[in-house]
């Protein structure tokens, strides 16, 4: 005779349910670390200039050197990085005070007077200054004194601590412009005899606007190249300066620094 089973649907079900569940818990588990990063993406306030300074950044929709920069250790961390714009020396004295977190694109032989007040990364690239001369000069170059009695054409506000006694003194003429693309000017002009600026905006103009007129000489003045962060964040500082030291041993900060060469 047969025996008459004692199990309910809801006794049939029972392994079958306990089975979703735990699907569910363990996908619940899975996504949880992402949903996680995406809720913890760290925001770090940023100063530029209120004006292009290419090819190192622009403020509409174009991206320079310092913006793709940021956007390669963006895309590698739960970083991201939001533009204030101030005057250059705002943006110095407010990463120094804590009100603004980051300096992108410096030196720490620039920031001597706030360096007690900062964080700085490992350098990741270098900076000089080069000596820029119409294509055609007979001048030879090589040392400051070699412009004794000339006019040299660099930007205001700007120090060039190997030229710095020469000016002082008169021995070489220094005329200030606004940027670079003025000392560029002027030396098309004839108003100077030759010109000190960043090498990297030198070769960026010398690409895009002034093409076959100028020629590049010594460099003077190399530093290192680093971000200054304000102490208030010295913890995230410190993570992204390992993603820049990647990038860098990687080659991508070359690679983005060749587009603009």
């Amino acid at each position: 005779m047969r025996v008459k089973s004692t199990k309910t649907v809801s006794d049939a079900m029972s392994p079958l349910i306990h089975k979703c569940l735990l699907l569910l818990a363990s996908i619940l588990l899975l996504a949880s670390p992402f949903s996680q990063a995406q809720e913890e993406r760290v925001t770090i306030t940023t100063g530029f200039f209120p004006t292009d300074y290419p090819p190192l950044f622009w403020i509409d929709d174009k991206k320079g050197i310092v913006q793709k920069t940021l956007d390669a250790v963006s895309q590698r961390s739960h970083f991201d990085f939001r533009e204030h714009y101030y005057p250059f020396n705002r943006i110095i004295h407010k990463v120094g005070n804590g009100s603004l977190d980051l300096e992108a694109w410096t030196s720490p032989q620039w920031r001597e007077r706030v360096a007690d007040k900062v964080y700085f990364t490992e350098p990741f690239s270098e900076h000089c200054e080069v000596i820029v001369q119409p294509k055609d000069s007979l001048l030879k170059i090589n040392r400051p004194g070699d412009l004794q009695g000339k006019r040299l054409g660099v930007v205001q506000n700007y120090t060039f601590n190997t030229f710095e006694p020469f000016f002082q003194s008169g021995e070489v003429i220094r005329n200030n412009s606004k940027d670079e693309e003025h000392v560029l000017k002027l030396l098309e002009k004839g108003r100077n005899d030759a010109a000190l600026m960043d090498e990297l905006v030198a070769r960026y103009l010398m690409k895009t606007r002034f093409k076959g007129e100028f020629k590049l000489g010594k460099t003077f003045d190399c530093v290192p190249i680093t971000f200054m962060f304000s102490k208030s964040v010295e913890k995230h500082g410190k993570a992204i300066n390992k993603i820049l030291q990647e990038l860098k041993s990687e080659g991508v900060i070359d690679q983005i620094l060749e587009e603009y060469r």
